[in-house]
């Protein structure tokens, strides 16, 4: 394989192209990674060698340098492949690493510099860029008269070309070139081929102690010419250079470092010898000379101690790359600019090269300080993972459940694999190290003996047990697999027999539309906030903008909405916008506006953004989005549920259009076709299929059915992928047959694996259900987790991304419970893509506890794309039961293996236990005798074998799944006393009163039947018997048709003392505050105004404004710059309650803004911008309902306390 590598800033990535025969494989990723890998064949040798050649012509043009072909023309050499590591105490310089290191004198692997060969092509092109510019500055009043004399000479090439003079051209080039700045520092390698090492030393010194500015107002890399006059001049006592990359000096100097590693002795000490009056120069400058030359030590020293005294980060990076000593980055690490040092390979690399294992200290503390960008943190790992030592090895383990570290600590296991062993038996304590621990044991049994002698006993236990455990394991013989596992079809392919192909086939059939019940209804009447409501100019003027292209992006939206329709529609047809923003949104009541005659502009738009407008063609069906669908189906991961839910609503018109595609001639479009009706004929659809292939003759209807009747199990894509190899059999868990008769084989695991790869969560491999038939579930999800962890520590490589889909194949309850939490977290860590496959996943799942936990993050996510993506995963699901939202997420609490009367028996053998459950649903425990406990005892000695630990770990995942539900049931039952929520008396009966978890809570809670009016007729309690109870204690009946909800205590009136006296009687704890809540009104002022003026103006942490998202108010959309600037409570469809908040909270970053003030607070009623001027749209808070006024008020007094 040849390899070329780009380094550039913060990306530093490579790209491996090799050739046998026909086949070309190209590999890409980030330097210090596996990367991805493709394969594509060609016809013959030459075509394939032709296309290697293309693709290295591209990558070269692209900036991409080889490393294995020779010297590179714009950096060193790579040096001769590193030494073998004889022991895992010596450190071993990467060979990667050479080209990136700025070498010092004395540095092993230090080759001969050659200057770049179009070094001097690439700076005169820089220098041209912008005509007229450099000889502009260089006459400016501000540039120095000796610099501006120099830098003419040296522009001329007159022989007198001076050090500062090429120093000042190069400076003043920079102006304005930060799109391409990285060229220019080929400039040293023109003055290094034009004027000798010397020369270009000086001139990188001089470089360093230049300055281009106006001197009358802060420097602006963006040059223009119309407001700055720039100069080149030297710096001025007290100035430095700040910066967020190595600046043009830096990197200049580097170069020239670069090429005096390489030189004599002689030329050596002539450079120092020049460089010697720079000491007394500006710090810059001096900084320049010590990275020049870091062996003059005393230089260094001298350097780096006034650097610290004056606190200058940014030259303290710089001087990273002249550090020789553990002391020297010690005093630098707590002063420099962390952002430049790790964002530089370079540097990284240097430092190293520097001080070789003792910089472990610095790269941890970046690390821990999250200083950079993700690359930045791979980088320091990856550089983290070749250092030898046992304290480098800890702390990757002791950080192991963080960011991108998985990854690095397995590259450092497999360097260091006795220490490994050693150190991660001795911190098994994780999960997650253990899971390491394991698969690393396994992968190196070889080891076990050399290692156990070194480890104390509890670690000792550790190794023996996984040692023992696998060569306890029992391999079920071949007999007993499922066949598919043992001779599985990929391994004996059949070649097709040619396909039917029938031409002229075409489908007739015109565009349609049709509603399903109740979507008019809910489309046409969206919320969405009009961007042009209150201009001033005329539809018309819009029109002609719209139409000529000239239109902001937000006049779209607002013409199609609300415009006349003698203007809208003639425009629907042949609209095509350039941005489709938020067009999910608005274009919901553009199709319920004008139906069908919207199709052309939706179907084009959709074409634009499908994941956001591809759910609008639902109601349409053309042959034209029967042909769409099916290739968003075959191609879209995030539009392919939308595909198949289109297909399967219109499945017979979709069947008749897609028939012709089906039978037409070989290419991706049949086989889109083809796979759409297979969906169909796999959905229970197929009768549908065949029938319209009927249509279209005997001929097509043979060869349709021939399609639907292929053995599912022979349908394999093209290329069969490989396992991965970090999914190696023998790390990941064994997984039982459920007859008992063994684990499966390595081979068996093998093609399970490749099994796992070519399925998809909606449509899975034939082969899958046989396993799964054949295979104990609880380790068949053990080992999808364990395939899921293997992924997540290798880097979550996106190639094998079906491995969360696994997950939705062959996960459980416990998987469910492991995989939430990541999913909540993703998005922060830009992960938002992963974390809406997750909620498929929980979805695919489909158990109570899985669709459980997709509700609490449609409630509770603090994401905003991840919180509406669960909500429409759970529409989805509601729609797919006929219920909606709320009434899916009311009959997804799970009983949790409860009794009927809400108690749970746990068996230990000799002893038994009763879990009961507090006013928080808090699980506790109580002994044979009733006598409550701190915590379940362990199973001990006496305790029966097998029912003591099956129990505890029953409890285990009790409170787990508890916690879950306690939360989001106590506030969602909240949440319903304050807006209002219902339901008949079959339902309280069913899904409350009857439940044996939320039981505990329901008779807690005073609840009431209403009548059509909404007014209260009468409040009730439910008793310890489950029956029903009145104020007075008399027994009462709900009849099946009653409406009831939880009361609100405004609507107690008088009977509220009563009912308080009665629950402190019974010494009734509630769950959330009920009967002691406190109520508030308006005073007469307030009802008549649109201000709640009496908070208005108070400033209160920016946290409690936050809290209130508990309660059901929601951030705004951020706005410019990231910030949110109010918080809104929906009254309704159309009207909020609106907090406007000075100075608003930064998005991912509300410390920036720690407090807020309540600037203005009213209620909305839905018209005009959401910008600026909504709040004279605000009416009469008297419109409000006594209850939404009392916890409105609640909810700011309790913030502004």
């Amino acid at each position: 394989m040849r390899r070329f590598e780009f380094v550039e800033g913060g990306s530093a990535k490579f790209w491996e192209v090799g050739r046998d025969g026909s086949e070309v494989t190209v590999r890409w990723g980030r330097v210090g990674t596996t990367g991805q890998s493709k394969v594509k064949d060609f016809a013959d040798p030459a075509s394939a060698a032709a296309h290697e050649t293309k693709l290295v012509a591209e990558k070269t043009k692209k900036g991409y340098e080889e490393t294995t072909a020779g010297p590179a023309a714009a950096a060193p050499p790579s040096p001769p492949a590193a030494q073998t590591v004889a022991d895992e105490d010596t450190f071993v310089f990467p060979s990667g690493w050479f080209r990136h290191r700025i070498a010092r004198r004395g540095s092993s692997g230090t080759v001969a510099f050659t200057p770049n060969p179009k070094a001097r092509s690439i700076v005169d092109a820089q220098m041209t860029r912008m005509p007229g510019q450099v000889a502009k500055i260089l006459q400016a009043p501000t540039t120095d008269l000796a610099v501006a004399r120099q830098a003419t000479a040296w522009r001329l090439g007159q022989p007198e070309a001076t050090p500062l003079g090429a120093a000042a051209v190069a400076a003043a080039t920079e102006v304005g070139n930060w799109r391409t700045r990285d060229e220019l520092v080929n400039f040293a390698d023109v003055w290094i081929a034009g004027h000798g090492l010397r020369f270009a030393a000086v001139a990188a010194t001089e470089l360093m102690s230049l300055k281009v500015t106006d001197n009358d107002r802060p420097s602006n890399p963006h040059y223009n010419a119309q407001t700055q006059q720039w100069g080149v001049r030297h710096m001025w006592p007290g100035e430095d250079r700040q910066g967020y990359y190595l600046d043009l000096g830096m990197e200049v100097t580097l170069r020239v470092r670069q090429a005096l590693a390489a030189a004599s002795a002689d030329d050596y000490a002539a450079v120092v010898a020049d460089l010697t009056p720079y000491r007394a120069a500006h710090p810059d400058a001096r900084a320049a000379t010590s990275v020049l030359v870091p062996t003059q030590r005393d230089w260094v020293e001298e350097d780096i101690a006034a650097t610290v005294a004056a606190g200058n980060g940014y030259l303290g990076a710089f001087l990273l790359a002249a550090a020789g000593s553990r002391a020297d980055v010690d005093a630098l690490v707590p002063v420099i600019e962390t952002w430049v040092a790790v964002r530089s390979l370079p540097l990284i690399a240097t430092l190293i090269d520097g001080i070789g294992p003792e910089a472990a200290t610095a790269l941890f503390h970046w690390l821990d300080k999250e200083a950079g960008d993700a690359d930045s943190q791979r980088r320091l790992l990856s550089a983290l993972a070749v250092l030898p030592g046992d304290d480098v090895m800890q702390g990757l383990i002791d950080r192991v459940d963080e960011k991108y570290v998985p990854p690095a600590l397995l590259d450092a296991a497999a360097r260091f694999p006795v220490r490994a062993m050693r150190l991660l038996a001795g911190s098994a304590g994780k999960r997650t190290v253990a899971d390491l621990l394991r698969g690393h044991v396994l992968a190196h049994p070889e080891l076990v003996d050399r290692v156990l002698p070194h480890l104390d006993a509890a670690a000792v236990g550790r190794i023996e047990a996984i040692v023992g455990d696998a060569s306890a394991l029992r391999v079920a013989p071949e007999s007993a697999l499922p066949p598919v596992l043992v001779d599985p079809p990929w391994q004996h392919r059949v070649k097709a027999a040619k396909p039917v192909v029938i031409a002229g086939l075409a489908s007739t059939a015109p565009a349609t539309f049709d509603w399903a019940e109740g979507e008019r209804e809910s489309w046409a009447t969206a919320h969405w906030h009009s961007y042009y409501r209150n201009a001033t100019d005329t539809w018309e003027q819009r029109l002609h903008r719209i139409k000529s292209g000239n239109g902001h992006y937000w006049e779209a939206p607002s013409f199609f909405v609300e415009g006349p329709e003698e203007l809208v529609r003639p425009l629907l047809s042949e609209w095509r916008p350039d941005d489709v923003w938020g067009a999910g949104d608005w274009m919901r009541l553009v199709v319920a506006r004008f139906e069908l005659a919207a199709l052309p502009m939706t179907l084009t738009v959709a074409r634009r953004s499908p994941a956001e407008v591809a759910p609008l063609l639902a109601p349409y069906f053309s042959a034209e989005i029967a042909l769409q669908m099916a290739e968003w189906y075959a191609r879209l991961k995030t539009v392919r549920a939308t595909a198949l839910a289109w297909l399967l609503r219109h499945p017979a018109e979709a069947a008749r259009a897609l028939v012709p595609a089906a039978l037409g001639k070989p290419g991706v479009p049949r086989r889109q076709a083809e796979n759409a009706l297979l969906a169909l004929h796999h959905n229970g659809q197929g009768e549908a299929v065949q029938a319209a292939a009927q249509t279209y003759g005997a001929e097509a209807g043979a060869a349709i059915r021939t399609l639907l009747e292929t053995d599912p199990l022979s349908l394999l894509p093209a290329r069969m992928p490989a396992a991965p190899a970090w999914a190696a059999p023998g790390l990941l868990p064994p997984v039982k047959l459920r007859d008992g008769s063994g684990v499966l084989p390595v081979e068996a695991v093998t093609n399970l694996i490749t099994m796992l790869a070519i399925s998809r969560l909606d449509d899975p491999y034939a082969g899958l259900e046989p396993v799964r038939a054949a295979c104990d579930p609880v380790s068949l999800a053990e080992f999808g987790w364990g395939l899921f962890q293997r992924w997540q520590m290798s880097g979550a490589p996106s190639k094998e991304s079906w491995v969360l889909d696994t997950l939705g194949l062959i996960g459980d309850d416990e998987t469910v419970r492991l995989l939430s939490p990541l999913v909540l977290t993703w998005p922060g860590e830009g992960g938002h893509a992963k974390a809406v496959a997750g909620l498929s996943v929980l979805a695919g799942i489909g158990t109570d506890v899985a669709l459980m936990h997709l509700h609490g993050i449609a409630q509770r996510a603090k994401f905003k794309g991840l919180k509406t993506a669960a909500q429409q995963k759970m529409d989805e699901v509601a729609a797919g039961l006929g219920l909606s939202a709320e009434q899916l997420a009311d009959r997804l609490v799970p009983d949790l293996g409860l009794d009927a009367d809400g108690s749970m028996r746990l068996d230990y053998g000799p002893r038994q236990f009763t879990v009961g459950f507090d006013e928080q649903l808090r699980p506790y425990v109580a002994d044979s005798a009733g006598k409550r406990l701190k915590a379940l005892p362990k199973p001990g000695a006496r305790d029966d074998e097998e029912l003591a630990p099956a129990a505890y770990r029953t409890f285990s995942g009790l409170k787990k799944d508890v916690r879950t539900i306690a939360a989001d049931q106590i506030r969602r039952l909240e949440r319903a006393m304050v807006s209002g929520r219902r339901w008949t008396g079959a339902e309280f009966r069913q899904l409350f009163v009857a439940h044996p978890l939320l039981w505990h809570i329901v008779r807690r809670l005073v609840w009431g039947c209403f009548d059509e009016s909404g007014a209260l007729i009468g409040a009730i309690r439910v008793a310890e018997d489950r029956s029903f109870a009145t104020v007075d204690d008399d027994e009462t009946t709900v009849a099946d048709d009653a409406t009831v909800g939880v009361v609100h205590p405004l609507q107690l009136g008088g009977s509220l003392p009563d009912w308080v006296e009665v629950f402190a009687d019974y010494e009734i704890l509630q769950p959330f505050p009920q009967l002691s809540r406190p109520t508030f009104g308006l005073t007469p002022a307030e009802a008549a105004s649109n201000r709640l003026s009496r908070f208005e103006g108070i400033t209160v942490p920016t946290g409690r404004v936050i809290g209130l998202e508990r309660r059901g108010w929601r951030r705004e959309e951020p706005q410019d710059a990231g910030i949110q600037g109010a918080i809104e409570l929906a009254v309704d469809e159309k009207r909020q309650v609106v907090i406007d908040l000075d100075p608003g909270i930064a998005v991912g970053a509300m410390d920036i803004f720690p407090d807020q003030k309540l600037d203005r607070i009213y209620l909305w009623n839905g018209v005009g911008s959401r910008w600026g001027n909504r709040a004279e749209s605000a009416v009469a808070l008297s419109e409000l309902d006594a209850i939404t006024v009392s916890e409105v008020i609640r909810d700011l007094t309790e913030i502004t306390a």
